[in-house]
């Protein structure tokens, strides 16, 4: 579904709910997510979902300020920022992290946790993760 976005729009996170819905989390570079952009996203993904036989609800937005973190790059784009991060495997005992990504590396990230701890985490062992931000 991905090739039938519109050029200019980055998939974030797509999900199934009850009903069916399907919910697209989208972004792109050059201007906000507005209903416009929504609109715009849902028709052009529109055929690529009847040719598949999905006839279930379409619900089209923004990541919002707590952004999903998916893919490697979106970890090397927010180098500096707050994230909360949780991971299948345990590091230092916890599994919930939260704290500034300090840099990446080819298979993973380093994360400054509270006070001056860091910590190495592997992309594969991450099963959510998205900005804090605190209002």
């Amino acid at each position: 579904m991905e090739n039938a976005l519109p050029e200019e729009a980055e998939l974030i996170e797509a999900r199934f709910s009850s009903g069916p819905l399907l919910t697209l989390l989208v972004d792109r570079d050059e201007s906000p997510v507005d209903h416009e952009f929504c609109a715009h996203v849902i028709a052009s993904i529109s055929p690529a979902l009847d040719k598949e036989g999905y006839d279930g609800l379409v619900e089209v937005s923004s990541p919002g300020i707590e952004r999903p973190l998916t893919k490697p790059e979106h970890f090397e784009r927010y180098v500096g920022r707050e994230a909360r991060v949780r991971i299948a495997n345990q590091i230092e005992g916890r599994r919930n992290l939260t704290g500034t990504i300090l840099r990446t590396t080819e298979t993973g990230f380093v994360l400054r946790l509270s006070g001056e701890a860091e910590v190495e985490v592997l992309f594969g062992s991450v099963t959510q993760a998205s900005l804090k931000e605190d209002i």
